[in-house]
């Protein structure tokens, strides 16, 4: 019998860009599509031919699946050396996989998640707060009385780890004593290395995952692909700051309106812009700053969107 290692072993050979690869590694709509095809350990030692007429994988998929699961070895030394080093690494066929990835994202959930820190945050319905880079103290501020608010009735923050609101809102949290996941789309190892980040780390403060290589360069798209991960892995989110028509931020927020990712929520307080007003025709909820955070945390869900929880009162201003 194949042991669960080898098989999450197998998956990580078709999806992970850690290690060289004569072909292109399966995007995560092939790799579900064969998760749902064949098992995972009927895989090797059949030729491209043989997975197409006796797994049913298409010939796009089944002519690269030898290629890659030859890198087996390969994968095995470096997943040994990231956990050395305290990294974790999940594939879509672990029994801790976040299953809400799977609900909300569908076939766009990523077949790998590399990580660092308290994994368990993952699986908490934080709160999500992401906005602008470039931000006045305004946001400044609405990011860390978001953060504070949240910490002070134990809800952990997800976000990005970019430069503006994103940062802040994560720093806030962790000075407050909170707890943050950061979801990162590139350089994962550098981010870990940090002294403020290795006592987060240590405390089971911080969680930083990526659904890339740990040591991936930044790129608009990977970006974009850490955007799904941020609202799949939130009860709600809140837009600090965006720009209208344009920007990662306006991106992310749209398209997760428009696929019912999570609860969208736009900040119309101090330091917005018209992009906020916005976002509120693109489909987000409104947050004023006389609301309070229940009705961010218990509003009622986007239809396809993520479940109810239990009623939490939190006042935000």
């Amino acid at each position: 019998m194949t042991s669960m290692r080898d098989i999450e072993l197998l998956a990580q050979a078709l999806v992970s860009r850690a290690v060289p690869s004569p072909v292109a590694p399966l995007s995560s709509r092939e790799f579900w599509e064969v998760a749902r095809t064949a098992p995972l350990d009927a895989l090797p030692g059949r030729t491209a031919t043989q997975l197409s007429a006796d797994l049913g994988l298409t010939p796009k998929i089944a002519e690269r699946v030898p290629d890659l699961l030859g890198r087996t070895r390969a994968l095995a030394l470096a997943t040994e050396e990231l956990k050395h080093k305290g990294f974790w690494v999940l594939t879509g066929v672990s029994d801790s996989y976040p299953p809400r990835l799977r609900d909300r994202l569908g076939d766009n959930a990523p077949g790998l998640l590399t990580g660092v820190g308290n994994a368990a945050l993952i699986h908490e319905d934080g709160l999500g707060v992401v906005g602008s880079r470039d931000i006045p103290l305004e946001s400044i501020d609405v990011a860390r009385r978001l953060a504070r608010a949240a910490t002070d009735h134990g809800i952990p923050i997800v976000s990005g780890a970019a430069r503006g609101v994103d940062q802040h809102a994560m720093n806030a949290a962790f000075q407050f004593g909170g707890r943050v996941v950061g979801v990162l789309a590139d350089s994962l190892t550098r981010a870990a290395s940090g002294p403020a980040t290795r006592r987060g780390i240590a405390s089971e403060q911080i969680c930083l995952v990526t659904p890339y290589s740990p040591n991936a360069p930044f790129s608009t798209g990977n970006a974009m692909g850490r955007n799904k991960v941020i609202y799949a892995l939130s009860r709600a989110v809140v837009i600090v700051r965006s720009e209208e028509g344009s920007g990662g931020t306006w991106a992310g927020a749209t398209e997760a309106l428009s696929k019912k990712y999570s609860t969208v929520y736009s900040w119309l307080g101090a330091g917005t812009t018209s992009g906020n007003e916005a976002l509120l025709r693109e489909g987000a909820r409104a947050l004023h700053p006389d609301d309070d955070l229940v009705a961010v945390l218990n509003g009622p869900p986007v239809e396809g969107g993520p479940k109810s929880h239990d009623s939490i009162s939190v006042a935000l201003f």
